[in-house]
């Protein structure tokens, strides 16, 4: 990761999907808001090193079980909007790059 924020992201990505609420659904929305300067490849390693450290802490079935799927969920997802983005000839380099992507398929404004 080249913004040393790595440990930060995943830490939060964390807390939003093991959240007993809803904050999941703002999850990728609120790391472009608060990361705006992040390569977008952080943003997916973030999300798939959260998952895997809820799997590898949290064995089992349940909410926490949940939570990975959600986490993979959001990264296929977000994988997607990357590669929409450069069919589109669009910038995808950093997170704020998202937010123009957004205007034409606003997913995750919505979620």
């Amino acid at each position: 990761m080249t913004s040393g924020n790595g440990d930060v992201l995943v830490a939060f990505a964390i807390e939003r999907l093991l959240s007993s609420g809803d904050e999941w659904r703002a999850l990728v929305r609120d790391l472009v808001t608060h990361w705006p300067d992040v390569a977008v490849f952080e943003l997916t390693y973030a999300l798939v090193a959260a998952a895997s450290a809820i799997e590898e802490n949290f064995r089992g079935k349940g909410a926490a079980s949940d939570a990975a799927e959600r986490g993979y969920k959001l990264t296929a997802l977000l994988s997607m909007d990357i590669y929409a983005m450069e069919l589109a000839g669009m910038a995808r380099n950093r997170a704020r790059d998202f937010q123009d992507y957004w205007k034409i398929d606003p997913f995750f404004i919505r979620l």
